[in-house]
């Protein structure tokens, strides 16, 4: 079950501040209300509320201003590590796979 679902939060970032590669952010909390592109759509925030929401990396789909704070944690480990076949043929196979309690990946 991932903290977005119970509401915890380690982080709170502005946008400068803001690092979707190493964190996810659940949350969005206003300071200035308005209109803002939040997942690609324009969300009206009120101040002081918090909109409950993964948020997706912009520029695409939400563009950070200094007028919201955004609520999240880091990335797991074991998320940011691509696993299964990384490379080869039929003949010479490369895997990954990943150690679940540390997070770091390990070939064979």
């Amino acid at each position: 079950m991932g903290t977005y679902l119970t509401g915890e939060v380690s982080v709170i970032h502005d946008e400068s501040a803001a690092d979707f590669d190493n964190f996810v952010y659940s949350a969005v909390f206003c300071n200035v209300p308005g209109g803002y592109q939040i997942n690609g759509e324009i969300v009206i925030l009120i101040a002081g509320e918090t909109l409950n929401v993964v948020v997706q990396a912009p520029p695409a789909t939400t563009l950070s201003n200094k007028d919201f704070l955004l609520l999240g944690n880091p990335i797991a480990p074991q998320t940011k590590v691509q696993t299964g076949l990384i490379s080869g043929d039929s003949h010479n196979e490369v895997w990954q796979f990943v150690n679940i309690k540390t997070g770091n990946p390990t070939n064979g």
